[in-house]
């Protein structure tokens, strides 16, 4: 959810729509009288239920009306979304409520009516005691209900991020000038660079085949059926069939495996030695079953997912590195499991450039690598994950430095440097990078600017950090991916 949506839709305006222009989803509406409200989760205790009535239930109302006001057609693709921000404000509201309650806070009365008043006007704009005499006592309840908790909720989002009354700021977190002039020094200075980056996808094939031949095991490839199940009870009910000949481990594939490592005939589809090794709960089991004689079934094994019995076919086939699936069982072995060797063996490389660059200079000892590509950094500020309070590094146009922002390692080693100093090599975006810091920019505040006002932004930041807390709270029971999936990826509005 993006910053303030929560927020924005949520905890300040809570449900003085709904109980108006209520539009119930026509998924839930079918099957209310049928059946239980689905549970998303839990607040301390307290459920986030899918029934009518119900918070969730309202806030998703509010969501969709909100989307059809704007002319969005709510879709399979975005129903998602509009469910999702509604469980989102329906925590926030719970975890609203029980601080306010905590603090043993309740709405004024005379609030309530001031509120209320403006829901029954005449044709000048005044109150008209008439029109809320005639109206229905029912919607006068329902209103009342809607505005007391809209402003009861209310009181917790002013308290903590203030409000506004005319041109006047009440509540919430003020910002003294120290911390203005503070916030000010930030990014005064601007530096720019000249970064050569090294490309780790071309890690020569000469380097795999060494890597390969020192580690031949890894790469050994066994002939094996498998059949896994969900629990080991069941694993090991399967076993006792088999050794009794109460069935084949051939028909055992076929009316008990989940077959999540196998194709449809029970032939375990990764059969190199470390494929089999990382779908093991325990490593150590692996002697187990590549211990396994021709024909010979294995006990239960704990696997990442259930529990699995593997079974010997044949013999196993030693690694012929002058084969070319042998290379791309390498490749891939080094590039998911051991990046490191890639990234040590290209960081050398640039250390003997960054020796050639201070005897001669970048240009000229870039020419000498082929991997090496230059780029020209213009001039940045140092702002860790791009705060919006302050310039940012352009990062769209370099791919590698498409996390920079929030590398602690390249940025650290940038605003460190001395002017046409080299910095070590950096690994960042999976490549090898070195800077060399080329100049400076002076960021000079104009005589006649006004002064500065963070308070928005740290608003924004607050509601972001509040929200974050909520949902990292063990208060929550989050089981909404679970359940929408199970549940609703076919219905819609």
């Amino acid at each position: 959810m993006k910053k303030g949506v929560l927020y924005t839709f949520g905890a300040s305006i809570i449900l003085i729509i709904c109980f108006i222009a209520f539009v119930l989803p026509s998924s839930l509406s079918k099957t209310a009288q049928q059946q239980e409200g689905l549970v998303f989760g839990k607040y301390n205790g307290k459920k986030i239920s899918y029934e009518y009535g119900s918070d969730y239930t309202n806030f998703l109302s509010q969501y969709a009306q909100m989307y059809r006001n704007q002319g969005i057609e709510i879709t399979s693709s975005n129903q998602y979304t509009l469910y999702s921000y509604a469980f989102n404000s329906t925590v926030v509201k719970y975890q609203q409520e029980e601080a306010l309650k905590k603090a043993g806070y309740e709405v004024p009365q005379d609030s309530i009516n001031l509120q209320l008043k403006n829901y029954f006007k005449d044709s000048d704009g005044k109150f008209s005691m008439k029109a809320y005499k005639q109206a229905d006592a029912s919607y006068i309840e329902n209103l009342t209900k809607s505005i007391k908790e809209s402003l009861f909720t209310g009181r917790y989002y002013d308290d903590y991020f203030g409000t506004t009354f005319g041109t006047k700021k009440l509540f919430g977190l003020k910002s003294p000038q120290a911390e203005t002039d503070f916030l000010d020094c930030f990014g005064q200075e601007k530096r720019a660079f000249r970064m050569v980056t090294f490309d780790t996808g071309n890690y020569p094939e000469e380097e795999q085949l060494k890597f390969g031949k020192a580690n031949p095991d890894k790469f050994t490839k066994y002939d094996f059926s498998i059949i896994t199940v969900d629990d080991k009870d069941t694993a090991s009910k399967i076993l006792s069939r088999i050794s009794k000949g109460q069935i084949t481990f051939e028909d055992a594939i076929a009316e008990y495996s989940e077959k999540n490592y196998s194709d449809s005939e029970g032939k375990i589809s990764n059969n190199s030695q470390y494929q089999i090794e990382n779908i093991l709960k325990e490593k150590d089991d692996l002697s187990k079953i590549t211990s396994l004689a021709q024909d010979e079934i294995s006990p239960a094994i704990e696997t990442l997912m259930g529990y699995s019995i593997f079974k010997n076919d044949g013999g196993t086939t030693q690694p012929d590195f002058s084969n070319e699936d042998t290379l791309k069982d390498i490749q891939n072995y080094i590039s998911t499991y051991e990046t490191s060797i890639i990234e040590d063996y290209f960081s050398d490389i640039a250390k003997n450039f960054i020796k050639d660059a201070k005897a001669s200079d970048l240009d000229s000892a870039a020419a000498n690598y082929e991997n090496a590509t230059i780029d020209e950094l213009a001039a940045f500020p140092l702002n860790y994950g791009s705060s919006e309070i302050f310039e940012a590094m352009d990062t769209s146009s370099i791919k590698v430095l498409a996390t920079a922002d929030k590398n602690e390692d390249f940025l650290k080693k940038a605003f460190s440097l001395k002017l046409n100093e080299y910095s070590d090599p950096i690994i960042i975006g999976g490549d090898i990078v070195v800077l060399q810091y080329t100049g400076s920019e002076a960021v000079e505040k104009a005589e006649d600017a006004e002064p500065s006002d963070y308070s928005s932004q740290l608003v924004q930041f607050d509601q972001a950090t509040t929200q974050d807390v909520v949902f990292q709270s063990p208060k929550l029971e989050n089981d909404f991916i679970a359940v929408y999936f199970d549940n609703f990826m076919n219905s819609s509005y």
